[in-house]
């Protein structure tokens, strides 16, 4: 098992950006901007990241996204597949996932990871997405790991209105 690190170092008001520490390697990360979730816990579903804590992280494969990594923890309302929300959760996350991807449209409430933040056609993105994904399979593996999700100290939780970067 592989203790993975996601520090949110960037709160903007399109994405939010941070570094994914697995092992001794560093990738640059984007997802959805946090927006609460006004009935429970875990973020709006399919358009906010995931609240900051600590997550299993397990190998999944589907037609759309073969051989990547699906989150959950259900205290913090995110569960892994739909099927295991229980049914009277009046809210509640599933199918969150660490996959290929460039930009935040590119991601439904998962992380993309990739070498390093860019810009791809003026928007906010991480680079070398596909690359970055071969190498965290060579280092995770099939096994199961545990993902703690942090901010930086001073970054907001909130939406901010204007853009703010700070650094780990």
């Amino acid at each position: 098992m592989i203790k993975l690190q996601l520090v949110r170092t960037a709160y903007l008001s399109t994405c939010v950006l941070g570094t994914l520490y697995a092992g001794d390697a560093a990738f640059a990360t984007i997802e959805r901007p946090w927006l609460p979730d006004p009935d429970g816990i875990g973020g709006v579903r399919r358009e906010s990241c995931i609240p900051d804590g600590d997550y299993q992280v397990s190998k999944h494969s589907s037609q759309k996204f073969p051989d990547v990594w699906i989150l959950s923890n259900p205290d913090l309302g995110v569960w892994g597949m739909p099927g295991e929300i229980p049914k009277d959760q009046k809210t509640g996350r599933s199918a969150v996932l660490i996959h290929a991807g460039n930009r935040v449209r590119d991601v439904i409430g998962c992380i993309a990871v990739g070498l390093k933040h860019g810009s791809m056609e003026g928007e906010h993105a991480v680079i070398s997405s596909q690359i970055a994904l071969k190498d965290m399979r060579s280092i995770l593996g099939t096994g199961n790991h545990v993902l703690s999700i942090r901010t930086t100290p001073g970054a907001s939780r909130e939406r901010l209105p204007f853009e703010k970067v700070l650094r780990p």
